[in-house]
């Protein structure tokens, strides 16, 4: 009869993948912000556009209950501190940030 030999193997050594770095989310202000895109990593200016918080709304109605008609109830959604500013890539159109004065 034969006999069967068993050769001794090295350790099975396993590989994690390695992550990606993290980006460091930089301060954004109210204007376009110099940085590096999370999703693309290329080196851009932001793009900025405003949005009026709920806040600016919500004053809106109570001067439109309170008789401030003809326009004069839009003033706070124009108020910078009642606007958000959004930050996204302007070459892949992702969102990086946002400013709340």
């Amino acid at each position: 009869m034969s006999e069967l030999m068993i050769q001794p193997t090295a350790p099975l050594q396993i590989q994690w993948p390695q992550s990606p770095p993290v980006a460091v989310p930089q301060p954004m202000g109210p204007n376009s912000t110099q940085t590096v895109c999370t999703t693309c990593g290329n080196y851009i200016y932001t793009s900025t556009s405003k949005k009026a918080k709920s806040s600016a709304w919500w004053s809106c109605i109570l001067m439109c209950f309170c008789g401030c008609f003809c326009g004069c109830c839009l003033i706070p959604c124009c108020m910078d501190s009642c606007n958000v500013v959004n930050h996204k890539c302007p070459k892949c159109d992702s969102f990086l940030g946002q400013y709340r004065p």
